[in-house]
């Protein structure tokens, strides 16, 4: 139904909407949702926000696009589009993926953003952003005001002094935030829970919008709660309340940060974190992720109360390095004090939450693409598509040969796709901002421009798509044509252009050479070259306050992206998955977690600041006895004191699996892990419960 209201508002309002200039247009529609929505305050619930029809909307087709202003010149658009149609590199804008600054929207209100937008438009009253930026923040105030008139008139006609009593301080709250600053913990988690959800209206889609350090900017509000008459049995429920909600709306990929460390160094896991973990514990939900952030002094108790199977095999908690974060995102060439404050964000990703827009799949780059063509003399390997400006092509007998060769392609190829993204962030800046989000973004109230090109910090991440595929073909190239001379380059491209029909020697041959993730010394150097190279194309592409950064984040994206990809030369087939995340090629069968852990601190993990998560499986087993908890806490330990950035978990209970596939009716909140975030296992069609389930027994779920 949310993505379907859109559809239904531009089709009934096209002419008006075609009609208006760019920026008023989105601001327009944002307020139609807010007003058409239909809102309900359920018996039960705390917090006021949810929304919906009864019935799911009837799915209508998108009206014909709306006008806008021309940015891209022909050529860009050409290239974009033989980019993707051909040589597997998408290029793209991508809405959400966004956390903004709670602590201080929560505490100042928005009509402390208002007032800003005011004073602008005082020297400027014909500037058209600020405009829409005013209009977008009267629209949020609007749509908390429906509920606290709704929540009134409930109240009003209330059965019993509970209802009435529940409704008339929802009512309360509602009539102060978010418009002003909260007063207690109650109204601070009112208006998170409205801002949460006014965020994905006025972006059009709602997908891994986080909520940042819930830990830290409601801990004054905990604090005084006492005070306030708010218990700490009360916090809990609210709180309950809130993921509820969380879970209800949205795909899961939700993050909640706990802990870290300031700025000084000093520990900042409180009693609120472990109320979250608490809530987190009994509700067993899909959302939000439990981000959990572990330094070398997070508290061993605490630690202790994450390694627990119950929320392993729903997924939870993700971990996350805080050292090694905070350096990747000082990598950026922010200020450490600044990068102390990073939040992870979806599941996997660190934000500054409030200062910056991350265009999270902004480019996924196929990283076979610069081996095709620096093997095929300026082609790609399955089509004689290739580049007028293409690097004169180079004689490849050695390992260093075909990295530079490689190396090269891959800056001149990378190096056209951050020219494109950077027109198609204006193109979106100009066509379809989003003036709402934009006015609770550092930067863009400054330069009165949207958040595509004007927050403080504006970030594509280049997914490297494939990547541990190309290094692993690397490693092949060099153990049967450089050391054992068995084929040469040419017998292996050719073999690739049929899919290996026909080659099965060969392709036995290239299935068991060494592979990234066997802790092989040059498995590892070509990894980290790799990934080098990438890393620097990145900076050098950056500019100003835009920047690129490079990741190995796939999320379960790798099948679908796989499924359309010809075969490449680490002998995967023609429609197989790629890579997933920083975890071994699916072709190495037998994963020993040091190795797998060894191998994956080799890619420069300062530089992927994008993101770049490994998996590993648990049995339930490993969960029975306190020292088998503890030899999975001291591999977290490692990965991080290796630099690792993330460390996600599966762990799975096999058999009940099975019980929840035959009798799926039986098993309705049946909860998973499915790539980077949690979802029902009802929910995957019966070919991904089955695969899922054999992927598990292996030890490597997808």
């Amino acid at each position: 139904m949310f993505y379907t209201i859109y559809n239904h508002i531009r089709l009934a309002h096209y002419d008006e909407l075609a009609g208006m200039p760019p920026h008023k247009r989105q601001a327009t529609l944002f307020r139609y949702y807010t007003e058409q929505i239909p809102i309900v305050i359920p018996e039960g619930d705390i917090l006021a926000g949810r929304y919906g029809y009864e019935d799911d909307l009837t799915p209508v087709a998108p009206p014909k696009p709306m006008p806008g202003i021309r940015v891209f010149t022909e050529e860009e658009k050409r290239l974009n589009e033989h980019f993707k149609k051909y040589l597997s590199v998408e290029i793209g804008f991508h809405r959400s993926h966004t956390c903004i600054d709670y602590g201080e929207v929560i505490g100042k209100g928005l009509r402390y953003y208002l007032e800003q937008v005011e004073q602008k438009l005082s020297e400027q009253p014909e500037h058209d952003f600020y405009l829409a930026m005013r209009d977008s923040i009267e629209t949020a105030i609007a749509f908390g005001g429906r509920y606290a008139a709704l929540a009134e008139q409930m109240a009003s006609d209330a059965k019993n002094d509970g209802e009435r009593s529940r409704l008339t301080r929802m009512s309360e709250a509602l009539r102060r935030v978010p418009e002003y600053g909260a007063r207690n913990f109650y109204e601070a988690v009112q208006s998170l829970w409205l801002l949460h959800n006014l965020i994905p209206m006025a972006e059009m889609g709602w997908y891994s919008i986080s909520v940042g350090r819930m830990d830290q900017y409601l801990y004054p509000y905990y604090l005084r709660a006492s005070e306030d008459g708010i218990s700490r049995e009360d916090m809990k429920s609210i709180l309950k309340n809130l993921f509820q909600l969380l879970d209800s709306y949205g795909d899961g990929a939700c993050a909640l940060n706990v802990g870290g460390v300031d700025a000084e160094g000093r520990e900042m896991y409180n009693e609120l974190s472990w109320l979250l973990l608490e809530v987190e514990k009994e509700t067993a939900l899909r959302a939000p992720i439990f981000a959990a952030r572990i330094s070398p002094n997070t508290p061993e108790d605490f630690f202790d109360a994450l390694i627990d199977f119950e929320l392993f095999r729903i997924g939870q908690p993700t971990f996350y390095g805080e050292m090694p974060c905070r350096r990747a995102v000082a990598g950026r060439g922010i200020p450490e004090a600044e990068a102390a404050t990073f939040s992870a964000n979806s599941c996997m990703g660190l934000i500054l939450g409030g200062r910056e827009f991350a265009n999270m799949w902004g480019i996924k780059f196929n990283m076979n693409l610069p081996l095709e063509v620096a093997l095929c003399g300026g082609v790609a390997l399955h089509n004689e598509l290739g580049f007028t400006t293409v690097t004169k092509p180079r004689e490849i007998n050695s390992e260093d040969e075909l990295l530079e060769a490689y190396g090269a392609y891959l800056e001149e190829i990378m190096g056209m796709s951050a020219d494109i993204s950077y027109a198609v962030a204006k193109n979106a800046a100009t066509n379809t901002s989003d003036p709402f989000l934009s006015v609770l973004t550092e930067g863009c109230i400054e330069s009165g421009l949207d958040r595509a090109i004007g927050a403080t910090y504006d970030t594509v991440t280049v997914e490297g798509m494939g990547m541990i595929n190309a290094c692993d073909a690397i490693e092949a190239i060099c153990e049967l044509v450089f050391d054992r001379k068995k084929y040469t380059i040419g017998q292996m491209l050719e073999a690739a252009k049929r899919n290996y029909e026909g080659d099965a020697e060969l392709l036995y041959d290239i299935r068991n050479c060494k592979k990234y993730g066997m802790n092989d010394e040059r498995c590892n150097r070509i990894v980290a070259r790799v990934g080098q190279m990438l890393s620097k194309i990145c900076r050098e592409k950056s500019h100003g306050n835009y920047l690129f950064l490079p990741s190995l984040h796939t999320i379960d994206e790798n099948v679908k992206y796989g499924s359309t990809l010809p075969a490449t030369l680490d002998g995967r087939l023609a429609g197989e998955p790629v890579s997933k995340n920083a975890n071994p090629s699916l072709l190495l069968k037998d994963i020993e977690p040091t190795s797998v852990i060894i191998s994956a601190a080799c890619v420069p993990q300062t530089d992927f600041s994008g993101g770049q998560p490994i998996d590993l499986f648990f049995d339930k087993a490993q969960f029975a006895t306190k020292e088998s908890r503890d030899k999975i806490k001291a591999m977290i330990r490692t990965y991080f004191e290796l630099g690792g950035l993330q460390f996600q978990v599966n762990s799975v209970d096999i058999e009940l699996l099975e019980r929840a596939y035959a009798n799926p009716e039986a098993y309705p909140n049946l909860i998973i892990r499915k790539g980077g975030y949690s979802v029902r296992f009802g929910e995957l069609s019966r070919d991904a419960q089955r695969e899922f389930i054999e992927q598990s027994r292996r030890g490597n779920p997808a």
